[in-house]
């Protein structure tokens, strides 16, 4: 890792650092199973002179483009591309003059696909800058001779101003190598605006064999003069056990977890949040996973349908107070049932069925049902709604259909086979004229022939 970085990418690097400079340095480790909180050191407490930093989310969403990684022709290959979410058209994210996107000197160019090496780069954004995001992946650990590697890069919106391969590789990165113990499972990523934060899952495997669960919140703080990167991660909680710590969400700029209760029983929950300078707060709830048919946290208030129920309640975590916000219209008993997204007091419930799916609107503030239409038919069997998957502002990304296309693949034989298989039809929307009723969406032009992105 001893490539020159661009003098672009530079700049922003030591922009971070000045303002990364006044970041408070947080608590200390905390490895026990249970979630007791550990005291911090006299000096650490004498240098916290603010209250913990409010953290918003990393996205794939800035400015009205949802930043996908993404084919864009009939080669395996994947490219940074962006999603205009309002006329739907799909383009390649490279400033490279005159780059036709066909080969490694591409600035848009990933480092390949996950079938082809041992290592991915997830891309996010603050709505200001591009977080680049080399991780070794998890899957890839069995095979030999594969190091652990993890390393952040920090661009403009107008992405990568060399090969990412190159950018990934130079030195200083932004975090550096964080990740040490080989066992990587998921992120998220989070910034107060100047520093990152990244909970990490990861399942390390003890001396004597037994694999653990552990979750651990990294700072990135200014490092110590004359390190070889600008920032360092700090380790401001940790905790591991035998089971696993999901994160649910931002509630008031803290972190929900929802951990196993220690000393009860599989299945024993309780949320808490976790502040930005590692301190666990005390339980806002506490319940088994079989309570509910469904339990999300949307908008800051926790959505739940209980178990035998079809009475759909909403809890305000802050003040403990739980109500219901109307009796959902099922018509059979259902397999699953999902809430979100929540859209200026609406919110999305979807209830699947053994051939079909129904999607309600549920008024937050009246509790009113509507029914929305379902006009995508699978297999010309049963209707389907379309799917989510992306809302920002007021606009949305769906999958609003499939098509058969003919694809031609070569077999381990060497012979040639042609079969069809569905391709996804991907639309853009204003999401509120959605949830009206209104399905005049605008089909995207993408740029992989099969459609996926």
């Amino acid at each position: 890792m001893k490539r020159a970085l661009c003098r672009k990418a530079s700049a922003l690097l030591a922009a971070l650092l000045l303002a990364g400079c006044a970041a408070t340095p947080a608590n200390p480790v905390q490895t026990e199973e249970t979630a007791e909180a550990t005291p911090a050191p006299a000096a650490e407490e004498a240098e916290k002179t603010a209250a913990a930093p409010t953290l918003r989310e990393l996205t794939t969403v800035a400015d009205g483009r949802c930043y996908l990684q993404s084919r864009i022709d009939d080669t395996a290959q994947i490219y940074l591309t962006t999603l205009d979410l309002t006329d739907g058209q799909q383009r390649v994210l490279c400033a490279k003059p005159g780059c036709t996107h066909s080969d490694e000197s591409c600035w848009g160019r990933m480092l390949g696909n996950g079938v082809a090496q041992p290592k991915t780069v997830e891309v996010y954004t603050d709505g200001v800058r591009l977080y680049w995001i080399l991780l070794t992946e998890y899957s890839h650990f069995s095979i030999g001779g594969v190091e652990p590697e993890s390393a952040i890069f920090v661009t403009d919106l107008t992405g990568a101003s060399c090969p990412p391969a190159q950018m990934l590789a130079g030195t200083p990165n932004y975090g550096g190598d964080f990740l040490q113990d080989n066992s990587y499972m998921d992120s998220r990523w989070f910034t107060d605006g100047e520093t990152l934060w990244a909970l990490v899952n990861s399942n390390p495997v003890e001396e004597t064999g037994r694999q653990t669960m552990t979750t651990t919140l990294f700072h990135f703080v200014p490092a110590p003069a004359g390190s070889e990167v600008p920032y360092t991660a700090r380790v401001v909680w940790q905790q591991g056990g035998d089971h696993g710590i999901d994160c649910m969400g931002l509630l008031d700029g803290q972190i929900l977890l929802r951990l196993p209760v220690s000393g009860a029983g599989v299945g024993d929950f309780e949320l808490r949040l976790l502040s930005a300078d590692g301190t666990l707060g005390e339980p806002l709830l506490t319940y088994r996973d079989s309570d509910f048919r469904e339990a999300v946290l949307l908008d800051g208030l926790w959505y739940t349908v209980p178990k035998d129920s079809t009475d759909l309640q909403c809890t305000d975590l802050r003040a403990g107070q739980t109500r219901t916000l109307c009796t959902l219209p099922l018509t059979q008993t259902p397999l699953d049932i999902q809430a979100g997204p929540a859209y200026e007091g609406r919110l999305v419930v979807d209830v699947s069925y053994n051939l079909e799916k129904e999607r309600y609107v549920i008024d937050t503030a009246t509790g009113s049902v509507t029914t929305l239409p379902a006009t995508w038919t699978k297999d010309g069997v049963s209707p389907r709604a379309p799917l989510i998957r992306q809302v920002a502002g007021d606009r949305c990304l769906m999958m609003v259909g499939d098509q058969d296309r003919m694809l031609t693949t070569m077999g381990q034989d060497g012979g040639t086979y042609s079969f069809n298989s569905p391709v996804p039809i991907w639309a853009v929307t204003d999401f509120g004229a959605y949830l009206d009723g209104d399905q005049d969406w605008t089909v995207c032009t993408v740029l992989d022939p099969d459609g996926n992105m």
